[in-house]
């Protein structure tokens, strides 16, 4: 969904060494300097007519199976975290084994996941001796569990030892339970002034919580309800601040007008505008605000509500009221009207308004997208000219980038080629990121063949093709040459040929133990302070050591980081051979491959296109939480995968959106159930599966000039029309893997006109 663009740690190759991301952190020992690939290698490609360089098996390096768990179900189980499976498999085991300390180690992380935090305590007391290895997660894991179950004394003396926050208010919450109120609050109080001095404010919330509850059992009633207070603003949308506002009531204490629309505003801002809404018609009634404040505050709640007739008719009102935000509430007007599908109206809207009021920064946004959106309704004699106006108007005006480059697609469109290529031809030469440039050559390409110039749209296409091999932009351009019944070049160019000289790795015990138990992802943690020791050792092949000692595991999201901070472009502009195809694998890594094959196949999904979406939305960190709530390796919106849960059968906990196994099924469901709306279109698909189908659904209508190239670069989110690209890269690079050239599907240029999306899309 486009709420959750912000990409949490896409780290990807593309978007590293073709600009689109940060870079993450520096790993140890790296070269921050390294050339970085391009993350998105395009969705699909032309057949070559050449021969097809053959797909190198993997290599043994980068391929091995955990050591002790092969074949064991319930280490399968642990891996994927499906935590009832787990115990049914463990507890089936002779009793002999299950005693042996390994295994009552993983019961115990078993248990701990499922919550029985009794069975936690009796597993894991006096463990840490018997298993040296892993004493200190022993402590730390038991002393969560005696936080809830005792012993509480022992839980609150090992956290409070802690100097981090979130520690100390497992102390506190330990000696809460344990009757010792006076140390739980001044426990809290040092929290509370450290998480101050943090730029991390998550602790916040669950510390003043803890306070409020101890403070109003002590009879501090002010405290309490100052935290109260606190809460119910500050962490408005959370589940902390909605008890708040309950604790509140109880109290028979209410906020002030100020902090009730500073609550509604928080609600908005944190994705709960309905909830909103209540709060800000309660503050119109009691008329202690100034009435255009609160007027503004629900409009806006309306509208990100998807409210969009009420926010129309709100904005509206606003627009009859004298003050300084009149001329924002006409564009906003215009804007709902635009989103409840009345563009034509809104459209005459944002015009008269930039008439009107000529060099407003709202009138300067509302010619912009008068114009824009008169280019996706496919009116490019209409678009083109205002793009002009509004360049001339705005010369450093705010969408100065852009309307060049959406004027050119409009001139391509309606006829006036010769004048699109020279603006395409500009716009590449000046483009900062490799990708871009390439994408702009590959229209400019086009351009050239609307205009007659058949042999120039040839070369160009065929540059782009060579140029960065398995691109969005160089398999547009094979299926452009192949449309115009010209040869085709390799797909892409073979490597040299070198054998394959495997490194003798080996994971350091601590590593080594926790993947014979299912626990990938505790053992990437433990192999971070290796890194240092086993570049030494393989000096010359870094790299390559790194990326094969991280291949153990399953867990793929340090080895994602290791290629991208290691792994240069060049190897990526050709086919790898046996010495190098751990490169690709590191930089294409595939997780869980049994588990996303079964859903793909269950699910109707082209093989390969889950970690292609895996790659783009979460850098295969199933820790991953973007500031909008996107959950995982899939990055799953809570209510998104609620109505999945619900349509697969499968019951919902929020709390197990992170887990491999939940978020793969529902994503995986999701992804399927947008290729079947949009008529196993994977360009449409993967541009729902971020903007979500509506928005989607809007953007295509029958009639307009739409072939997969422009609509794409038409799409008029930035971020949606680069993650499309990315995305569709992943999955031919991913497909060439596989297969081979002959595995890589082309690239469709005819596009569906006549898709229907749901009302209740989601």
């Amino acid at each position: 969904m486009l709420s959750r663009r912000v990409v949490i740690g896409l780290l990807g190759l593309g978007a590293l060494s073709l600009g689109a991301c940060a870079r993450p952190v520096p790993l140890q020992g790296e070269n921050t300097s390294s050339a970085e690939a391009g993350a998105s290698a395009s969705a699909s490609a032309q057949a070559s007519t050449s021969a097809a360089p053959a797909a190198v098996p993997a290599a043994t390096t980068t391929s091995t199976a955990a050591p002790a768990a092969a074949g064991a179900r319930w280490a399968d189980a642990v891996r994927l975290e499906r935590w009832d499976e787990a115990e049914a498999e463990l507890d089936a085991l002779p009793e002999a084994e299950r005693q042996r300390p390994e295994m009552k180690y993983v019961r115990g992380r078993v248990a701990l996941e499922r919550g029985d935090f009794p069975r936690v305590v009796e597993l894991l007391t006096g463990l840490d001796k018997e298993l040296p290895l892993l004493a200190d997660d022993i402590l730390r894991r038991r002393a969560e569990a005696a936080v809830e179950a005792g012993p509480f004394a022992e839980a609150a003396a090992f956290f409070g030892k802690s100097r981090t926050p979130a520690d100390l208010g497992r102390a506190a919450l330990a000696l809460e339970k344990d009757g010792q109120l006076a140390p739980a609050r001044a426990i809290l109080d040092r929290a509370l002034a450290l998480a101050a001095k943090s730029r991390k404010k998550t602790d916040d919330a669950p510390l003043r919580a803890t306070r409020a509850r101890i403070a109003e059992a002590q009879g501090s009633l002010p405290l309490a309800i100052a935290d109260l207070r606190w809460l119910a603003v500050e962490a408005a949308g959370l589940p902390e601040g909605e008890a708040a506002v309950a604790s509140l009531g109880r109290l028979k204490q209410s906020l002030a007008p100020k902090d009730q629309l500073a609550r509604a505003l928080g609600l908005i801002r944190s994705g709960h505008a309905d909830q909103a809404i209540p709060v800000l018609d309660e503050l119109e009634k009691k008329k202690a605000l100034p009435l255009l404040d609160v007027l503004h505050a629900r409009a806006e709640a309306k509208l990100k509500a998807r409210d969009y007739p009420g926010a129309e008719k709100a904005f509206r009102l606003l627009s009859t009221l004298p003050g300084p935000r009149k001329v924002e509430a006409m564009y906003l007007a215009a804007t709902a009207l635009a989103r409840s599908g009345q563009v034509d109206e809104a459209i005459k809207r944002w015009l008269d308004l930039s008439s009107k009021y000529k060099k407003n920064s709202w009138a300067e946004r509302a010619l912009y997208q008068a114009a824009r959106h008169l280019l996706l309704r496919g009116r490019y004699d209409e678009a083109a000219p205002l793009y002009t106006r509004y360049l001339a108007l705005f010369p450093k005006g705010m969408y100065r980038e852009d309307a060049p480059y959406e004027q050119a697609l409009a001139q391509l469109s309606a006829g006036q080629a010769k004048t699109a290529q020279k603006t395409l031809a500009r716009l590449a030469k000046a483009a900062k990121k490799a990708d871009e440039a390439q994408k702009l050559h590959e229209l400019e390409g086009l351009a050239a063949f609307r205009a007659g110039h058949r042999d120039e749209a040839v070369r160009i296409w065929t540059d782009v093709a060579r140029a960065f091999p398995l691109s969005f932009a160089a398999l547009a351009a094979r299926s452009r040459l192949a449309a115009a019944g010209a040869p085709l070049p390799p797909l892409i160019e073979p490597g040299a040929a070198r054998p394959a000289n495997p490194l003798d790795l080996e994971l350091p015990d601590p590593a080594r133990l926790l993947v014979s138990l299912g626990l990938d992802a505790e053992a990437e943690g433990r192999l971070v302070p290796f890194e240092r020791e086993a570049s030494a050792r393989f000096a010359g092949r870094e790299a390559e050591a790194l990326c094969g000692m991280y291949g153990k595991l399953m867990h793929a999201r340090r080895r994602y980081r290791v290629g991208v901070a290691h792994v240069g472009l060049p190897t990526l502009l050709r086919a790898p051979g046996e010495a190098d195809r751990w490169a690709w694998e590191c930089l294409y890594p595939r997780p869980y491959l049994d588990e996303v094959r079964k859903l793909e196949a269950e699910h109707e999904v082209p093989r390969g296109l889950v970690h292609s979406l895996m790659r783009q939305e979460s850098a295969f960190d199933q820790e991953a939480l973007s500031p909008v709530f996107a959950v995982g390796l899939l990055q799953l919106m809570p209510k998104t995968a609620e109505k999945a849960a619900a349509e697969v059968g499968m019951s919902f906990e929020p709390t197990r959106l992170k887990s491999p196994h939940v978020n793969l099924r529902l994503g995986s469901y999701y992804i399927g159930k947008l290729l079947k709306t949009f008529q196993k279109n994977p360009v449409l698909a993967v541009a729902a599966y971020n903007a979500g189908p509506k928005a989607v659904g809007n953007w295509t209508r029958p009639g307009v000039d739409a072939e997969a190239d422009l609509w794409v670069a038409r799409i008029p989110y930035d971020e949606t029309r680069n993650y499309v690209a990315r995305v569709l890269g992943n999955l031919a690079r991913y497909q060439w893997m596989e297969g081979g050239d002959a595995a890589v599907q082309p690239l469709p240029l005819e596009m569906p006109g006549d898709v229907e999306v749901p009302a209740d899309a989601y």
